[in-house]
């Protein structure tokens, strides 16, 4: 009896250590887990992020997770890997092993691919949420979750395999699909770019691959990763002959080449014969290919590694290009008080200016430093000269309804509604005041402006930017957000380099030209247009 009584005793204490043990355990991975949270409509909710084996430095959250606290219904096909949920009026794809997202037609791209492990698809954070957040129905902001315990906790372990798949099965699994979308192509439609050709180049410092296409390939369309001694190219929206596309293989370190056709994608695979230390991809639009360098450390000399940085740093946003908008004998919108939109634009430049120069090491170039008259061809050519990385035109909006308000961003394209066409209209009609007016008169063309928009190959980030810097005036002012718009604005025109114009606010409107005056507000305009800065050029920097 004595002995029974021993066995239950030690029973139950070694059932309340496991249980001490377990919870001990379960703590510590959850409080790991949690790095990120959400700020949803006012409300603070924790994120149940993980790490995972194939991206170690990032966080994920499991995409049913996420859409059960965004009161979403997402449709997941477990053959392709896809999955498709609706955010308000907005469809949203999300594709594993693919960084890029549509909503509607609209393709963005993340600076880390849709993860897939254990039959379960993850989200990136906080790029996924930042990338849905402008349109959410509501407030919807990543933060970083407080409760969030410290790095000295292990993090999760995960025990799933790589389950990347190999280029042959991943061809035999969306053969169907690919001839569907082929089918598709009915007459009318509009022709997929093709890749065309693939070779492979030995160089002294590495591998040169050069992927022969039929039409440019916008670089945020193109994709790359390695894994398991394969490299994998995925360039979206393209179509590849995975029989007939010509081959030229003249590298020892690429072993095979095998196209795979995936849904929307053409994929491009490469079997590696040691491992790879860096690559660098770029899309070169006069020659219509892609060209992929390969390196690896021990092939690589210092002066070739300095020459590479050098060349990394000239794409870094490094240098703003600030346009206060009329000026000299062109006032711009006179206000119902008498104020000169010229002198608000300017104010507010100036202080923007100061912010930029005493918080960062970027270099500031206005067009006009002050009252003086500068033409429209003028400020974007000493945009370009001065080799600006992003191009800013400060305005004051009017209406004849003295009701109207709010703050717009615009992009250079086709107005879409009349308070767009009559703000280009206003903005443009500064041609008045140039010595040489008629110089602008093929820009009154639609054909003109849409020729434009098809040269700038800046259109996605200077519609990223824009609706960044709207929504950080917006949430410092108080002012109504108008939203992101398209109109032709001839002092867009020419700029090689994200390129936006903002309206501050309507000068015809009493009580927002009282504010315009004032010197706080005008530094709040400047605080938010420089918030919008730094968070793109975090975002863009990512990627380079």
């Amino acid at each position: 009896m004595k002995n029974s009584n021993c066995t239950s005793t030690i029973r139950r204490y070694s059932l309340f250590a496991f249980l001490i043990l377990f919870f001990h355990l379960h703590d510590a991975v959850f409080c790991q887990a949690r790095k990120t949270a959400i700020m949803l409509n006012g409300v603070y909710e924790d994120l149940p992020t993980v790490q995972l084996n194939q991206s170690p430095d990032f966080e994920f959250v499991a995409l049913k997770k996420l859409a059960k606290i965004l009161k979403t219904y997402p449709i997941i096909s477990q053959k392709t890997h896809k999955a498709i949920f609706h955010i308000g009026d907005t469809e949203v794809k999300v594709t594993a092993l693919n960084p890029f997202v549509m909503l509607n037609n609209t393709v963005l791209q993340m600076p880390v691919a849709v993860a897939y492990e254990g039959g379960e698809i993850y989200l990136p954070v906080p790029f996924f949420v930042d990338l849905i957040a402008p349109v959410f129905p509501g407030q919807l902001t990543s933060i970083e979750n407080r409760r969030f315990v410290s790095n000295k906790v292990s993090p999760a372990q995960s025990f799933i395999a790589d389950i990347t798949p190999d280029p042959i099965v991943a061809l035999r699994q969306n053969t169907e699909e690919s001839n569907n979308e082929k089918e598709d192509m009915g007459p009318g439609k509009k022709l997929l770019p093709r890749v065309t050709g693939i070779y492979t180049v030995e160089k002294a410092n590495g591998t040169l691959i050069r992927i022969k296409t039929s039409s440019v390939i916008p670089q945020t369309y193109i994709n790359s990763r390695s894994t398991r001694g394969w490299l994998y190219i995925d360039i979206f929206g393209a179509v590849v002959d995975t029989l007939n596309v010509y081959q030229e293989n003249e590298s020892r370190f690429i072993q095979e080449i095998r196209p795979v056709q995936l849904p929307q994608i053409a994929q491009l695979s490469f079997l590696l014969s040691g491992p790879l230390d860096s690559k660098k991809i770029f899309s070169n639009p006069k020659s219509q290919e892609i060209l992929v360098s390969l390196t690896t450390r021990k092939q690589i000399s210092a002066n070739i590694i300095k020459t590479l940085e050098d060349e990394r740093k000239k794409w870094l946003i490094d240098t703003i290009i600030l346009d206060p908008g009329h000026g000299g004998r062109d006032p711009g919108a006179i206000g119902p008080r008498g104020t000169y939109e010229k002198n608000i634009t300017l104010a507010i430049a100036r202080h923007l200016k100061s912010i930029i120069e005493k918080e960062t090491d970027m270099r500031v170039v206005m067009t006009r430093q002050n009252d003086r008259f500068v033409s429209l061809k003028e400020r974007t050519k000493l945009a370009n000269r001065e080799q600006g990385k992003l191009f800013i035109s400060i305005h004051a909006n009017s209406n004849r309804s003295h009701k109207v308000s709010g703050l717009t961003t615009y992009l250079l394209g086709a107005a879409r509604t009349e308070e767009a066409i009559e703000s280009a209209r206003r903005e443009n009609a500064v041609i008045r005041y140039e010595s040489d007016s008629t110089s602008y008169a093929d820009f009154n063309t639609e054909n003109y402006i849409l020729a434009s928009m098809a040269q700038n190959s800046y259109q996605q980030e200077s519609e990223e930017f824009a609706a960044l810097m709207q929504d950080e005036i917006s949430q410092r002012t108080s002012v109504k957000n108008r939203g992101v718009k398209q109109a032709g604005y001839y002092v867009l025109i020419g700029a090689s380099m994200p390129n936006v114009l903002i309206e501050t606010g309507f000068i015809s409107n009493r009580r927002e030209e009282k504010r315009l005056n004032s010197y706080q507000f005008q530094k709040k305009i400047a605080r938010g247009i420089f918030e919008g800065i730094i968070k793109f050029k975090t975002k863009y920097e990512r990627g380079i």
